[in-house]
């Protein structure tokens, strides 16, 4: 086996946590280095490391860690706006990047750092789970097989009971300087991420409402899409739920996909078919040291971070402007 990749993780409560301890559980990887700017979250996975007897360099600084280490890659876990600066030290200091949802919160920060990734040979992946998820999967293969027709609606629907995450001064969530967004930026990315995975269309046009509920960020959300083609979508999201649902459904001319908890093909003039994911689960971590070795494609590359940003940054317009608003 080749020698295990040298990883640093820059922000390392959360998800770069998550990331963190399963990077520790794999033989072709090893987390040399830890970062981050808040105390509890360092200590919290160094000690992690420490029970099992390694011991990460610890920095507060990510041009101090990119300085200091030798690193394979980084994995991205800061807060949402930070994240286009720290793809573009990490990449520039010739690191490959798994980067926590939203890759940016901007479309041209999303074209800067894809560009910059082309330009440097360096795998850039996004920390998208479904893209893995054999039910997913299966359903971006039913959509792109044709045997739905030509897609002409999606209806989309996050909620969550989710409200303190927004709530002013409890988390870096609830400040738009640090989350560039809400409900909408956060767990939306998920969603939205999925609308255009499964569909394979690239929007065109977004119409906002938005509600943010007493607080700095957005806690309810509804959006009319416009996608090239000419197909229609509407995307919708609460906090305020006391129930999870994440409901899709993809309606072409010739019949829709629901995907409600279960999958289910219903085509004109048949019976509705339930179905099922295909293959193994790969998380984003898996895949991107794959990747990394040249053994698989990313699973979910830097497009999908752009195509992502295009729809927030329009949206968040469309709320400000009233108006109807063109995917730049």
């Amino acid at each position: 086996m080749a020698e295990p990749l040298r990883i640093g993780i820059v922000g390392a409560g959360g998800m770069g946590g998550h990331h963190a301890r399963e990077l520790q559980k794999r033989p072709d990887a090893r987390v040399v280095a830890l970062c981050d700017v808040a105390d509890q979250a360092l200590t919290g996975a160094a000690a992690y490391f420490a029970e099992r007897g390694e011991h990460p360099a610890r920095y507060t600084d990510l041009a101090a860690m990119l300085a200091g280490e030798h690193l394979d890659g980084v994995v991205v876990a800061t807060p949402h706006t930070r994240h286009a600066a720290h793809l573009s030290a990490a990449l520039d200091a010739g690191c490959h990047v798994l980067c926590e949802k939203p890759m940016a919160t901007t479309a041209a920060d999303a074209r800067a750092v894809t560009d910059l990734a082309e330009r440097r040979g360096r795998v850039l992946a996004i920390a998208y789970q479904r893209h893995g998820d054999p039910f997913y999967r299966r359903a971006h293969e039913i959509v792109a097989s044709g045997v739905l027709g030509d897609i002409r609606l999606i209806t989309v629907l996050i909620a969550q009971d989710c409200l303190a995450n927004f709530l002013p001064g409890r988390t870096w969530r609830a400040d738009p300087e640090l989350s560039g967004g809400g409900h909408f930026m956060d767990t939306g990315s998920h969603i939205v991420d999925m609308l255009l995975f499964v569909s394979g269309l690239q929007p065109a046009s977004v119409f906002a409402n938005i509600d943010n509920y007493g607080t700095l960020v957005d806690v309810l959300t509804a959006l009319s899409i416009r996608f090239e083609g000419g197909a229609v979508g509407t995307f919708a999201a609460t906090s305020l739920s006391p129930e999870w649902r994440e409901e899709f459904s993809f309606y072409g001319d010739r019949g829709v996909l629901n995907l409600r908890g279960e999958m289910t093909l219903h085509l004109k003039g048949s019976a509705p078919q339930a179905q099922s994911g295909t293959g193994p689960a790969v998380t984003p971590v898996a895949n991107w040291i794959a990747a990394i070795r040249g053994e698989a494609p990313v699973q979910a590359p830097p497009l999908y971070g752009l195509r992502v940003a295009q729809i927030s940054e329009a949206a968040y317009a469309s709320q400000k402007s009233g108006r109807n608003e063109p995917v730049r």
